[in-house]
């Protein structure tokens, strides 16, 4: 590296390569044994701090971001090595630096697939990922009579960078439809889940309750309980045909990891058709994380929607998509776009992932079930302190008695050196969220539960 540093960032790069080394090297096992542990044979240094950054994201103690890392495993600027149990933050499908994935990049690099390039001239691996795409929402066809079959997900829009963009492009596809199905109609609705996320988007950010200062009141949202199958229908009673789209997530992360029921979607399948109005999926959190791929197969439904993001690139680089009805196909060429969307080598990694997921899918069910039914014997040894196991397979909760209960079991796993995240911002929320890479292990699995045992017993 020709970058010309100080001294004391020398010494910063000599613990990088250090805290790399040592990572690299040694084994699961000797992993596990040292989590929680200062890694002392990485020479300490004066890290910079976190100064120039937003108030809000000046948390925590400096030293402990990130240093080295590999597979569920990283190394902290404090030395102290972590298992992560939230794969990054819930993005890296294969964990950290995944063999597979940096050789497969190496050589795409080699082969001088782009970086990046203008939306309008995709590459090779950007029409071959919408092709990809396209095959397992169709149970493996691809060939043109799909372009003709109106309940099809056969139409692809990779132009798009983040999770918010493909939400907010969803509604737009939704909003268009509306106007072109409903003229008449003046006031449009959309309804979602309580605690949903869907994004930063200020449209989508409306869905939960933001910004209602400055809407008008022709567009209406209604959100209602998850599962609540009454409440969803007084909701189509009350709107009908006013309603434009019904959004939802498989799996709530954003309020802790709730999985819809299936009888609930159906019941919504079925609303929706009939009022005309589109179901629309948010995949961004499940996608890549079941064998099927897409966790709506899971239910026996078609949507109109699918929205893609987070995971489909194994955290190497953004990359969103929808995928739709053609019959929806209404937007002009820059009505949706990101500049880094229909990037080469990003599509390039999100086939590997997918060629990964494949590959593993019997592994990734056998040990998402196994997790579970770990996860669920917490409930039983311990019915003071954990009320239920919230989501499926690694997309998981652990559902605490109450919000100081869940914060002390927060602090307590990361002093053991167990990264997750928590749950309990509102009354009523107490959940430690976990979402596991997909190169996790039985060994891994055991170890983790078994540091939430101990961590149970000492609450």
């Amino acid at each position: 590296m020709n970058l010309k540093f100080k001294q004391n960032e020398k010494k910063i790069i000599k613990s990088i390569n250090n805290a790399n080394v040592f990572i690299q090297r040694k084994k699961e096992k000797e992993l596990l044994e040292n989590v929680g542990k200062i890694i002392k044979s990485i020479p300490p240094a004066n890290f910079n701090d976190k100064k120039w950054f937003q108030k809000s994201f000046i948390t925590g103690n400096q030293r402990d971001d990130l240093l080295a890392s590999k597979g569920v495993f990283y190394i902290t600027e404090g030395r102290k090595l972590f298992l992560d149990t939230t794969a990054g933050h819930y993005q890296m499908t294969w964990g950290y630096n995944h063999p597979f994935l940096m050789k497969n990049l190496n050589d795409a690099l080699k082969m001088g697939i782009a970086w990046d390039c203008h939306s309008n001239i995709p590459g090779f691996f950007v029409k071959k990922l919408s092709e990809k795409i396209v095959q397992i929402c169709t149970y493996g066809k691809t060939d043109d009579n799909i372009l003709e079959i109106d309940n099809s997900l056969n139409t692809v829009l990779l132009g798009i960078a983040t999770g918010s963009v493909a939400c907010s492009t969803a509604m737009k596809l939704a909003l268009n439809y509306f106007k072109q199905q409903k003229r008449d109609k003046k006031k449009i609705v959309f309804v979602s889940l309580n605690g949903n996320y869907h994004g930063t988007d200020f449209l989508m950010q409306r869905l939960r309750g933001m910004w209602d200062w400055i809407f008008s009141e022709n567009l209406i949202f209604e959100a209602i309980e998850p599962n609540n199958i009454e409440e969803l229908n007084n909701v189509f009673k009350k709107h009908g045909e006013n309603i434009a789209g019904f959004f939802f997530e498989p799996v709530m992360m954003n309020r802790e990891a709730i999985l819809l029921d299936k009888d609930f979607v159906l019941e919504a399948r079925k609303l929706t058709k009939s009022v005309d109005a589109l179901m629309i999926v948010d995949e961004i959190q499940t996608c890549c994380w079941c064998p099927e791929i897409f966790m709506y197969k899971q239910f026996d439904v078609i949507p109109d929607i699918l929205i893609l993001g987070k995971g489909l690139t194994a955290g190497f680089h953004p990359l969103s998509c929808i995928v739709y009805k053609r019959k929806l196909d209404s937007l002009k060429q820059y009505d949706a776009i990101s500049t880094n969307g229909n990037a080469p080598l990003p599509s390039f990694m999100a086939l590997c992932c997918l060629h990964l997921v494949e590959k593993s899918a019997q592994k990734i069910k056998n040990l998402g079930s196994y997790y579970e039914k770990q996860l669920k014997k917490l409930v039983h040894e311990f019915p003071g302190l954990v009320t239920s196991i919230q989501g499926k397979g690694f997309l998981s909760g652990i559902k605490l008695r109450n919000q100081e209960t869940a914060l002390e079991f927060h602090r307590k796993c990361i002093k053991k050196g167990i990264w997750l995240r928590v749950h309990a911002y509102y009354q009523g929320h107490s959940t430690a969220l976990t979402k596991f890479a997909l190169v996790v292990s039985k060994n891994i699995i055991d170890f983790t539960t078994e540091k939430f045992r101990e961590i149970l017993k000492s609450l």
